[in-house]
């Protein structure tokens, strides 16, 4: 839902980060001063305040409030952070009304937030498209000053994209980024010791808004020369953003980061290390989206890569996702010797993390083959180390695989506690993929229950995600098990067929080997109605 009212306090920035942020841009804050001195009162003027940092943004605005030559002014600070924004001024026709002008001031208002629903990809967000459309009802419907407060991004998105509203720019004013904000970015993204697939949900979209302000610092821009160091970082930044984003399952938005990133990389010797990661990274992404192929071969030449410069925690990574595709493939002496070959890599270099993570999935191979002891054995070794390095992602996924091993066990109310820490522990760190899968788990319990509602209500919550994150394979084993149960718990044929139908037609566009089997599902549903 939109705020209908300006949310119009900062934080309050110490006096020493206004001092260091004007100094840099003395300039720049000396034509700013000029704008809001020069601009009539009571007529329509846009200027852009261009820093990358809300952190520095606010030090200039508290700035130019507090400066003695804008004593006769009155500024009117508003947010619009929502990223579903579509329409700017009906938003300021809202809360204009509410504004107390103050007598014998010139009244200016400060916009912040609208980076959100600009966004940094794409070419048609809905309020670039409507800044085109109602340019023309600025200077009659707000007939006052106002200054946009907005990363570099943004505000080359505006001009690119809303050439109509761009042509009303009085002027852009330029704020480089002061050296204490650029290492407070590193200290919370790169060098964070939390990474971001265990932030939960507001605290990454936060990481990420930082991460994209920081990528705009090492993109050569204004002048700005690529060095080697800028180059690295910028690397490493898109990296991160595309793991941030592929943990949310908005795998688009991953692939378009980690193949920036590796288009960088390119074969560049002193870049070796950032490649073979991006390789890595990338082959997770499309591995998720059942391309197997491609992420075979991705992660074959980060492993190449990896060897090359010694990299053993990486190799052991890679090999780690390599063994999990073989795995799903029923290549079941081929997995287990790549789990094997990393876990030992592990256990020699001490990588807890990694350690943590290869342990379930030797775990589900056994449990497959019968050993289950063996397979819970292991899963309760990789919570006692994810809990131990606070994964929660990590933990999330094993608890999952425990309660599915205590489901075939028969031990339901056991089964029912582990998939229910693990769906919290999955909405509180926003992973949709994994969250679909324990829903549909849940599910196919309720229904062996007997608890029908309970399940078609569990399968449905799975379908909206699957929906969601593009999981098309995830939608035709959730359309056939709603099926099934429609027609065999219901006897509703007619949903059940519809169900059924839209499972098979996934399956056939994936041309997936599955596809016979919900033929044959139909045919006997259609066989059962006929009756």
């Amino acid at each position: 839902m939109l705020s209908n009212k300006p949310l119009n306090q900062s934080r309050p920035i110490p006096e020493i980060d206004r001092q260091r942020i004007i100094e840099l841009n003395q300039e720049s804050f000396d034509q700013l001063l000029t704008f809001v001195d020069i601009v009539p009162d009571n007529a329509f003027d846009l200027g852009f305040i261009e820093s990358n940092f809300a952190k520095d943004r606010d030090a200039i605005i508290q700035a130019l409030i507090s400066h003695p030559d804008c004593q006769e002014m009155q500024f009117e600070v508003w947010d619009f952070p929502e990223p579903d924004l579509r329409c700017l001024i009906d938003e300021i026709l809202k809360v204009l009304p509410t504004v107390k002008v103050q007598p014998h001031k010139k009244l200016i208002l400060i916009v912040r937030g609208l980076e959100h629903s600009i966004g940094i990809t794409g070419e048609d967000p809905p309020i670039l498209v409507d800044f085109n459309g109602v340019r023309d009802a600025y200077p009659i419907k707000v007939p006052h000053p106002m200054l946009f407060c907005l990363p570099h991004y943004a505000i080359t998105r505006i001009a690119n994209f809303a050439p109509d509203l761009w042509a009303k720019n009085s002027g852009t004013f330029v704020f480089k980024t002061p050296a204490n904000t650029r290492d407070d970015a590193v200290s919370q993204t790169l060098d964070a010791s939390k990474g971001i697939t265990n932030c939960e949900v507001p605290e990454k979209q936060e990481r990420i808004d930082l991460l994209k302000r920081f990528l705009m610092e090492y993109t050569p821009s204004h002048g700005r020369k690529q060095t080697e160091g800028n180059l690295k970082n910028r690397i490493r930044i898109l990296n991160e953003l595309g793991i941030a984003h592929r943990s949310r399952s908005e795998y688009p938005a991953a692939k378009y980061y980690l193949e920036q990133a590796l288009d960088l990389a390119k074969d560049d010797e002193e870049l070796r290390y950032l490649k073979a990661n991006t390789l890595h990274e990338l082959g997770i992404s499309y591995a998720n989206q059942g391309e197997v192929a491609t992420a075979i071969a991705l992660y074959e030449q980060s492993l190449e890569i990896k060897e090359k410069i010694g990299d053993v925690q990486g190799k052991a990574a890679t090999l780690h996702q390599l063994a999990g595709i073989y795995a799903k493939q029923e290549e079941v002496a081929t997995a287990i010797a790549f789990y094997q070959e990393s876990l030992e890599l592990q256990e020699k270099i001490g990588d807890v993390l990694g350690k943590a993570a290869t342990l379930p999935q030797l775990a589900i191979i056994y449990a497959n083959q019968g050993e289950v002891a063996k397979a819970i054995a292991l899963y309760e070794k990789s919570l006692e180390l994810q809990e131990q390095i606070g994964n929660v992602q990590g933990k999330a996924a094993t608890l999952h695989q425990l309660a599915g091993i205590y489901a075939n066990q028969g031990e339901v109310a056991k089964a029912i506690a582990f998939y229910e820490e693990s769906l919290e522990l999955k909405e509180n760190i926003g992973n949709l993929q994994g969250k679909a899968a324990t829903l549909h788990c849940l599910a196919i319990i309720y229904a062996t229950q007997g608890e029908v509602a309970k399940a078609i209500a569990f399968y449905q919550q799975s379908l909206e995600l699957k929906e969601q994150i593009g999981d098309s394979r995830g939608k035709a084993a959730t359309f056939a098990m709603l099926g099934q149960l429609l027609a065999d718990k219901k006897g509703d044929f007619g949903k059940a067929l519809n169900y059924l139908q839209q499972s098979l037609d996934i399956l056939q566009h994936l041309r997936s080997p599955d596809a016979e089997t919900v033929r044959q599902l139909i045919a006997g549903v259609q066989q059962r109605a006929g009756n």
